[in-house]
């Protein structure tokens, strides 16, 4: 008889996948401002959004009102030891989706057994979508994915066993999860909602005063820096963000879409094929990215859209199955997260929201698609099979189209690789300050100057056409003031640096440019420049 293989092969085998893939993809676009605003409170003193001062010493707690400095904490060590830059930003939080995709494994292979687990694993760990924003991490997203998991984890085990100690974990990856981001609400309202709805005997049968009250404290515990903010600041994370609204509801769909088929970062983070200056692929792995590509054809999505269907109508005609009220469950908390992300003004209109789903809708198909394969005996397994081989490499081919975009046309906007020669300039600049004239990349110099190369602050350089005030014409009248700006064409304000040339020159100063950088394609992006007193003709 056949030795059977181990059950943690699968989980093991997808999660060298998403490492893989994204240690492909990892080089390619440049560190991007979003994606280091944790890093403002390591490089720049003051700049956390709240910190507090216990002896005297200041303390990032928030980053902004409704994201935490968790990640600012974590890096903190970790950029101690290692040098910034992109291996050292981007490694951890890709291993960090991996313990993601090993914990939807394990709670999947509890709730609906092992072959459920496999496909959702399987799904997860090839989605295009999923691994980008984790390995990217703008969001930020990963953090926020391994503490429902491991809160979801936790709760599950207090469950089987009515331990407090799971309770009081699990409540605290969660409330730690709302301190890193607050809007983690969406998929725990979500599942309150659903939980309710689906096993209301079982919910009010485990209320209890004690249970409750362990729950309360550890959330508070976990969630204690969000909250010391909400007291200093009353309230002042809800107030400045839960603000409903149906406009753009298109639109956020759209983006909803565009998610689940993987197409929605063309454009945003690479350039799309009508850019100009096309790179040629140079070594052996970039030929064979842009060869398969181009032998696969245009695989800027995926088949997941039309699986997700699927799996939607099978949902109904496994009414009666055991697994229809999880089913029940996961459709019922996907869909009031989304509501939320979607009614809420300034969200849900981007991957980086709409992937706060996830992990829900692989579990979704892995546990409907296994369900439907027991219902026919001898062909479900092999056809089971088949599709995910099918959906799972559909799902590379897209990833690899976005290797294949960046190697030949590039990171795009703020993605853009010119971010790091950019830096290396400053050590062979003369300057006593750094101008900053447009959005992007004020991040990125703070974690990339040669430490030594000009004063650890950088001030934003902020152009009010109307301004007259004296600091303005200090900065542009002082010869040692060195300002960087987008090129024409790539700002990421339209019009900025027209702007500030017109209030130059109502003083009688002038751009000169001293350095243009360009991108690894060769196209101009960033401009080193002084102003100088235009002389009479």
């Amino acid at each position: 008889m056949p030795r059977r293989l181990p059950s943690w092969l699968t989980p093991a085998l997808a999660g060298l996948i998403f490492l893989l893939t994204g240690l492909a993809l990892l080089p390619w676009p440049g560190l991007q401002n979003d994606e280091l605003f944790f890093s403002g409170p390591l490089y720049a003193e003051n700049s956390a959004f709240y910190q507090i001062h216990p002896g005297g010493t200041a303390i990032p707690l928030m980053v902004m009102s409704y994201s935490g400095a968790l990640k600012t904490w974590l890096y903190a060590v970790l950029l101690f030891f290692f040098k910034p830059g992109e291996v050292s930003v981007r490694l951890p939080v890709l291993l960090i989706g991996i313990g993601t995709i090993w914990m939807t494994w394990e709670w999947t292979r509890r709730l609906a057994g092992l072959r459920a687990a496999n496909v959702a694993t399987v799904l997860l760990a090839t989605d295009t979508i999923f691994l980008m924003t984790n390995l990217f991490d703008w969001g930020p997203v990963a953090l926020q994915h391994v503490l429902l998991m491991g809160g979801l984890l936790a709760f599950q085990q207090w469950l089987k066993t009515s331990s407090n100690r799971m309770l009081a974990l699990a409540f605290a990856i969660w409330g730690l999860g709302m301190w890193d981001k607050a809007l983690l609400a969406w998929p725990l309202i979500g599942m309150a909602v659903a939980v309710v709805l689906v096993f209301p005997k079982e919910v009010f049968r485990r209320i209890r005063p004690v249970p409750v009250g362990i729950a309360v404290a550890a959330f508070l515990i976990g969630a204690a820096p969000l909250v010391v903010y909400n007291v200093a600041r009353p309230g002042e994370t809800a107030r400045a963000n839960a603000k409903f609204t149906t406009a753009d509801l298109v639109v956020k769909t759209m983006a909803l879409r565009q998610t689940i088929d993987g197409s929605t970062l063309f454009g945003y983070m690479v350039h799309e094929d009508t850019v100009k200056m096309k790179r040629k692929p140079r070594s052996f792995g970039e030929r064979l990215s842009v060869g398969l590509a181009d032998l696969a054809g245009n695989h800027r999505t995926n088949w997941m859209l039309p699986a997700w269907l699927i799996g939607f109508a099978f949902s109904f005609l496994l009414w009666n199955s055991p697994v229809f009220r999880p089913l029940l469950f996961l459709l019922i908390t996907t869909a009031v997260a989304w509501a939320q992300m979607a009614l809420t003004k300034n969200t849900g209109a981007a991957s980086h929201h709409v992937i706060l789903l996830w992990p829900f809708p692989p579990v979704f198909l892995g546990m409907a698609f296994s369900a439907m394969a027991d219902r026919i005996p001898r062909f479900g397994g092999p056809a089971l099979a088949a599709l995910v081989f099918f959906l799972a490499g559909e799902n590379l081919l897209t990833t690899n189209h976005y290797l294949s975009r960046f190697i030949v046309n590039g990171g795009s906007g703020g993605w853009t690789d010119a971010v790091k020669p950019l830096t290396r300039t400053f050590g062979r600049k003369t300057a006593s300050w750094y101008g900053i004239v447009d959005w992007g990349y004020l991040n990125a110099i703070r974690m990339l100057r040669p430490r030594a190369a000009y004063p650890a602050e950088v001030p934003l350089f902020i152009v009010d056409v109307n301004a007259e005030n004296q600091e303005f014409s200090r900065q542009i009248g002082s010869p040692d003031f060195l300002f960087i700006q987008h090129t024409a064409g790539n700002e990421m304000f339209a019009g900025i640096n027209e702007r500030l040339r017109q209030r130059a020159a109502r003083e009688g100063y002038v751009e000169k440019v001293e350095q243009t950088i360009p991108d690894r394609n060769g196209r101009p992006v960033f401009e080193l420049f002084r102003f100088q007193k235009e002389t009479a003709p």
